[in-house]
């Protein structure tokens, strides 16, 4: 009955490092942000270099949020984003699980549970980061060039609750080309940020940096001119800059977009 239990038990584990090893192949990079969630400033402790070091060492291509690649800014969801998570410590212990989520903010992986017992928070920190990634130290990684904007089967990335205006959103890969409705945000201090232009169905989704959906493009017959998805706005080329025109029945503004298609 013993020899029993204990081989189910590996059948499971194995099943589920299996799972997660593929996923993980299926992704090209780790990003890795300049404050995890429980940190009280940008690198504290050098937790997030110690972590961007640490996947570069065992075989992944990380970056951190301030210096991603080329094809990394075009698309977001070649990468996962790294957080670590200290939910688990004690009075006693330093406990450090690493948390790896995609583009749409669903999770793909978490390690085991890094622990360390020295008083030093930084020493200690370091010390149950480390154990930690003995997850993705065992890990065969290896990018099969799949990543998840190749072969979607998913609903597009996931977007604040905050009061907005419904909008279908058709994922251009989509086998069936079914419609998925999605909440987008209206436009707001549009001139302040980077937004890249993701293709899907009839044109394009506006993705900022999060990524949130901004806004959806559709394509006119006019060349270089877009019309805003419920929206009395367009977007078009003008001197060489994406400009954002709206009107309101009364006015009519402009704002200069930074979109990277």
């Amino acid at each position: 009955m013993f020899k029993k239990i204990i081989f189910t038990t590996l059948i499971v584990l194995y099943a589920l490092y299996g799972n997660a090893q593929k996923s993980l192949n299926d992704y090209k990079y780790i990003i890795i942000p300049n404050a995890f969630e429980f940190s009280k400033s940008d690198d504290q402790y050098q937790l997030n270099s110690l972590t961007k070091f640490l996947f570069n060492k065992y075989g992944y291509k990380a970056y951190s949020i301030d210096e991603l690649s080329e094809d990394l800014k075009k698309d977001r969801c070649l990468a996962l984003t790294a957080d670590v998570s200290n939910d688990e410590g004690g009075m006693f212990k330093t406990k450090l699980e690493i948390i790896l989520k995609d583009c749409y903010n669903e999770e793909i992986m978490r390690s085991k549970i890094g622990e360390s017992r020295i008083k030093e928070f930084k020493k200690a920190y370091h010390e149950a980061l480390r154990d930690a990634f003995e997850t993705f130290q065992n890990l065969d990684y290896k990018y099969e060039g799949k990543g998840v904007a190749n072969n979607m089967s998913k609903p597009e990335p996931q977007i604040d609750e905050k009061p907005m205006q419904s909008a279908k959103v058709v994922s251009q890969t989509t086998p069936k080309k079914e419609e998925i409705t999605k909440e987008v945000e209206a436009p707001r201090n549009l001139g302040a940020e980077i937004y890249y232009a993701q293709s899907i169905l009839n044109g394009y989704q506006l993705v900022n940096s999060e990524p949130r959906i901004v806004m959806i493009l559709l394509k006119s017959s006019a060349k270089e001119v877009f019309i805003v998805k419920d929206k009395n706005a367009i977007v078009f080329k003008k001197d060489g800059q994406w400009i954002y025109s709206e009107n309101d029945e009364k006015t009519t503004t402009e704002k200069v977009l930074n979109i990277k298609f």
